[in-house]
C-alpha cells in the first residue's frame, strides 16, 4: 500500500516537474520572441523614420538657400531618427584641421565659437586616427571631452550644457572620399544607444554626405546661371532680372537712378600686345575696382565682352560724374604690372538717368550706349 502511494506520489511529482520546466521554457522562449520582436519593431521603425528623413531632407535641395540651413535641418533629423537622442551637433572641419560647429540642436549657442582638432574627435581617437564610414558610440562623453580638450578651450565651455551628455554615437560625413565633417548625436543618459542606433547612423551619415554634395553642385550650378566665371560679377542675364525688379520699385515709388555702361578702351590693344590672358586680368581687375568702389545696394554687371553695366540708386547728374571720375582717377594711380610693364585700365562711358532721360528701361540703356560710344570718339 505504501509502495503504491509513493510510486504515485513520485509520478506526480514528475509530472509537476515537467510542467515546471515546460513553463519554464514557454516563459523563456516567449522572452526571447518578445525581445527579437522588440528589436525588429524598433528596427523597422528606425528605418521608417530614417527613409522619411532622407525624402524630406532630398526634397528640400533645390528650396533651401544656404548650406547653413541644409546643416540644421540634417542634425534635427539625425537627433529625430536615434530613439534615445536628446541633442546633436554637425562640424565641418576647416583648412586648419580643426572642426567647426555649424548646427546645434539642444545646446547652447556658446559652444559655436568652439573649435576641436581633428586629432582630439571621438572618431580620430577611437578609430586610433584612421576615419572611414564607421561610427562610434561613446559612453563616458564627459570623461573622454575633458581628457583629450585643449584647457582653453575646456573654459570656454566648462560652465554650459556642453557636458551634461553622458553617451554619444559619432558618425563621420565623407565627401567625395574625404572627410567633411561630423555628425553627433547625444544623450544624459547612460548606455542610451545600441548598436542598431550605430547602423542607422551609419547609414544616415552617409546619405548627408551625398545630399550636401548635391546641395554644393545645385549651388554652383545657381551661381553660373548668375554670375559671369571670369570676374564673379552679374551676368547679362541676372543684371537684367534684378534691373527689372529695381525699375519696378522704382517706377512705384518715384525713385531716380543712373544707368551707366562702361567699355573697356584698351583692351584689343593689351590682347593684340600680350595675349589674351593678360586681357583677361585687365577685365577681372577692372571688375574688382568696381566693385570696391560701389554700394553694395547699387548693381553692376557684365554685359558682354569688354562691356560692363552699372544702376547706381539715388544720385543726381554731379554725384554721377564725380563718382566715376574718382573710379578713373583710382585705376590711373593703381597701373597694372606684367613682365616688367605698367597697363593702365581705362574705360568709356556712358549714362542715362531715370526718370529724366526716359521712362523707358530698354530706352535707357540704348541712350547709355549712345552715349558711351560718343565718349569714346571723343577720347580716341
Amino acid at each position: 500500500m505504501l509502495s503504491i502511494l509513493f510510486s504515485e506520489n513520485f509520478v506526480l511529482i514528475e509530472i509537476i516537474f515537467v510542467l515546471t520546466v515546460l513553463i519554464s521554457m514557454f516563459f523563456l522562449i516567449n522572452s526571447v520572441i518578445q525581445k527579437k520582436l522588440h528589436k525588429r519593431n524598433r528596427l523597422y521603425e528606425g528605418n521608417r523614420k530614417l527613409l522619411e528623413s532622407l525624402i524630406e531632407i532630398s526634397d528640400c535641395i533645390l528650396k533651401i538657400e544656404n548650406a547653413e540651413e541644409l546643416f540644421k535641418l540634417i542634425i534635427e533629423k539625425a537627433v529625430d531618427i536615434i530613439d534615445g537622442a536628446e541633442k546633436g551637433s554637425l562640424m565641418i572641419i576647416n583648412d586648419d584641421n580643426k572642426f567647426e560647429y555649424k548646427a546645434l540642436v539642444g545646446f547652447e549657442k556658446d559652444i559655436m565659437d568652439l573649435k576641436i582638432d581633428l586629432e582630439d574627435s571621438f572618431l580620430y581617437r577611437i578609430g586610433e586616427g584612421k576615419i572611414n564610414n564607421c561610427s562610434y558610440i561613446i559612453e563616458d562623453v564627459e570623461e573622454f571631452d575633458k581628457r583629450v580638450m585643449d584647457y582653453n578651450e575646456y573654459e570656454k565651455v566648462r560652465d554650459s550644457d556642453f557636458f551634461n551628455t553622458k553617451t554619444a554615437i559619432s558618425a563621420p560625413i565623407i565627401i567625395d572620399d574625404v572627410l567633411y565633417g561630423i555628425i553627433n548625436v547625444d544623450s544624459t543618459k547612460k548606455n542610451a544607444f545600441k548598436k542598431d542606433d550605430k547602423i542607422i547612423m551609419e547609414y544616415f551619415a552617409k546619405q548627408a554626405g551625398t545630399v550636401i554634395r548635391n546641395h554644393q553642385l545645385v549651388e554652383k550650378l545657381v551661381y553660373l546661371s548668375q554670375y559671369d566665371k571670369l570676374t564673379n560679377v552679374l551676368n547679362r542675364g541676372y543684371f537684367e532680372e534684378l534691373f527689372q525688379n529695381f525699375f519696378s520699385k522704382a517706377e512705384r515709388y518715384n525713385e531716380k537712378f543712373a544707368l551707366v555702361i562702361f567699355d573697356l578702351d584698351n583692351l584689343k590693344t593689351t590682347n593684340d600686345t600680350y595675349g589674351h590672358e593678360v586681357g583677361d586680368q585687365l577685365i577681372v581687375n577692372f571688375a574688382r575696382g568696381m566693385k570696391e568702389k560701389i554700394r553694395q545696394s547699387d548693381i553692376f554687371g557684365r554685359y558682354g565682352g569688354d562691356e560692363f553695366i552699372a544702376v547706381f540708386f539715388e544720385t543726381n547728374y554731379d554725384n554721377i560724374e564725380k563718382k566715376i571720375d574718382s573710379i578713373l582717377e583710382e585705376f590711373r594711380r593703381n597701373p597694372i604690372t606684367m613682365n616688367g610693364n605698367e597697363l593702365f585700365i581705362e574705360f568709356s562711358y556712358g549714362v542715362a538717368h531715370y526718370p529724366d532721360d526716359s521712362v523707358a528701361m530698354n530706352q535707357l540703356i540704348r541712350i547709355a550706349d549712345d552715349r558711351m560710344y560718343q565718349h569714346k570718339q571723343r577720347v580716341e
